[in-house]
């Protein structure tokens, strides 16, 4: 009914699919795992709480987000092209061949992930030696590099296409470290009940630096002289940070359990909730810092070997989130969106509207996200989107196969593009970087988080790097692929991961503790039998 309503109306289609996701996953999800947990106070938004949050969204994560669409445009006007071009014959007298073109700019593209994956390797050791704020701060010092190297490529005195290269793996290293650090902090700040909407504030911004990056390049700086200031405007996100970032409280648990200062983290904590009853989270947060006093200090490598069996299943949880979201084909999707629109008879102006205007479903829908993850809870915006996906994904092959032979195949196509982004926006997209930092105590949560954000990375490289190719083989019989992981991971979902709503750090990691401890128990009891 609703992809007839769709058809018939297509201004229609978004809120038909919305109302159906928003009907239906409140009634999923009740499998395995209640979110009961221990009692705690309710907190509320405060300023601080909101500057905080506005200050490394916009200056950190809204990076991600703009880096990884900023060389659409750029690209699709050839302007990149034409300028590599004329930067190698400036000195050597000799244009690129295509085949070398093609690859430099694969080259280029898959750069941005390669310096992610180096910064998210150091990202979480830096936030434990200068803090979460002092590292975002610190970090900014590489995107205003790189912005100087986009900006300047062009000059006369460098016209450097290897610049752009480099500035590439300057920013990813930049965005690597930061999509590490800021769910940190905002999962550290926030208080327990409002931590699944201020931490899927993080993903908001990815959505908007990528509607932004869209929109510059496509209206905006358009001109084949104007790419080097598109690319460049990362500097300008990153002074927003720099200008108010240090007016913000580090993050409370980073200064009582790391650097054991009590005071400054009571101090934080009432500027943070905007009240001086404090004492309860401060209490949480001694419990878990005495635990975490008999434990040795934690690496990555003592993550990635499970050092304490407790950790191997928040190990797997969190790896295989990441790698899902990567491998559920949302880079894919986004290519043949464009292809699609034209298939409908769409001029190239109203396929540039189109794609800007897909880029805003998905900044509405993480939005609506922001909104219901603590009503919903974390567990069935994974478990029914993943599922959803993956309908979408084999009925989008269907109608790409079909569209030469049916008209209103192409139509069909479109539904399924949307209903696709729709159920990624709202689960998939944000609720990693809300739930892995949940999982983990103090103690190993930065590693952790940098483990998985180098899953992150190096998924989307490969993605990345072998769409094209599996695109070339098999056509839209490419979707039947990422169909198979979105199976698979709503299957993991079914069955392994826990909600996490309204629960203390605390509670959620000493959970997998508790469970080994009960089947423990259960052994022995059947061995005295």
């Amino acid at each position: 009914m609703i992809a007839i309503v769709s058809l018939k109306q297509p201004h229609y289609l978004f809120l038909s699919i919305l109302l159906l996701d928003l009907h239906l996953i409140p009634k999923m999800g009740k499998f395995k795992y209640s979110s009961a947990g221990t009692s705690v106070k309710q907190g509320k938004a405060t300023v601080w709480l909101g500057l905080s949050t506005f200050s490394v969204s916009v200056g950190s994560s809204l990076q991600f987000g703009y880096g990884t669409g900023v060389l659409t445009a750029p690209l699709g006007f050839g302007y990149i092209n034409d300028f590599y071009n004329a930067s190698n014959y400036q000195r050597r007298e000799d244009y690129i061949d295509s085949g070398t073109m093609t690859w430099l700019i694969a080259f280029t593209t898959s750069l941005y992930c390669v310096g992610g994956a180096f910064g998210a390797l150091l990202g979480g050791k830096l936030a434990d030696i200068l803090g979460r704020k002092g590292a975002l701060l610190l970090n900014n010092i590489f995107s205003i590099a790189a912005a100087l190297m986009f900006g300047f490529c062009g000059a006369e005195f460098a016209n450097s296409f290897e610049l752009v290269m480099l500035a590439r793996i300057v920013i990813g290293f930049m965005v690597g470290c930061s999509i590490t650090i800021v769910p940190l902090y905002l999962a550290e700040i926030a208080p327990v009940n409002l931590r699944g909407a201020i931490g899927t504030c993080h993903q908001l911004a990815i959505t908007i630096g990528i509607l932004l990056s869209q929109a510059f390049g496509l209206f905006v700086l358009n001109k084949p002289d104007q790419w080097p200031i598109l690319l460049a405007l990362t500097g300008v996100f990153s002074a927003i940070e720099i200008l108010t970032l240090p007016f913000c409280p580090e993050s409370p648990r980073w200064l009582l359990i790391n650097k054991n200062k009590p005071e400054k983290c009571r101090a934080a904590l009432i500027r943070l909730r905007g009240d001086d009853d404090v004492d309860d989270e401060i209490t949480e947060m001694k419990e878990e810092a005495y635990k975490e006093s008999s434990v040795q200090k934690v690496g990555m490598w003592a993550v990635v070997t499970a050092r304490d069996p407790t950790w191997k299943m928040p190990l797997i949880i969190s790896v295989v989130l990441h790698a899902a979201q990567q491998f559920s084909g949302i880079n894919a999707v986004m290519f043949y969106a464009t292809y699609i629109f034209k298939q409908t008879g769409m001029s190239d102006e109203e396929v540039s509207y189109a794609t800007v205007g897909l880029g805003g479903v998905n900044v509405f829908m993480t939005i609506v996200a922001v909104f219901v993850v603590e009503r919903i809870g974390r567990r069935k915006l994974l478990l029914f989107p993943f599922g959803i996906m993956a309908i979408a994904t084999a009925l989008l092959t269907v109608s790409l196969n079909l569209q030469s032979s049916f008209d209103w195949m192409r139509w069909l196509s479109l539904v399924f593009i949307f209903m696709y982004i729709i159920n990624f926006a709202i689960g998939p997209g944000p609720i990693p970087f809300v739930i892995v930092p949940e999982l983990w105590a103090q103690g190993p949560r930065p590693a952790a988080m940098s483990l998985s954000v180098q899953v992150n990375w190096w998924c989307n490289f490969i993605v990345g790097l072998s769409f094209p190719f599996i695109q070339e083989g098999i056509g839209a019989y490419t979707f039947l692929v990422f169909m198979g992981f979105l199976i698979v991971s709503t299957i993991f979902i079914f069955f392994f991961i826990p909600e996490t709503r309204n629960r203390t750090f605390e509670d959620i990691s000493s959970s997998f503790g508790k469970k080994k401890e009960v089947n423990q128990n259960e052994y022995e009891l059947q061995d005295q039998r």
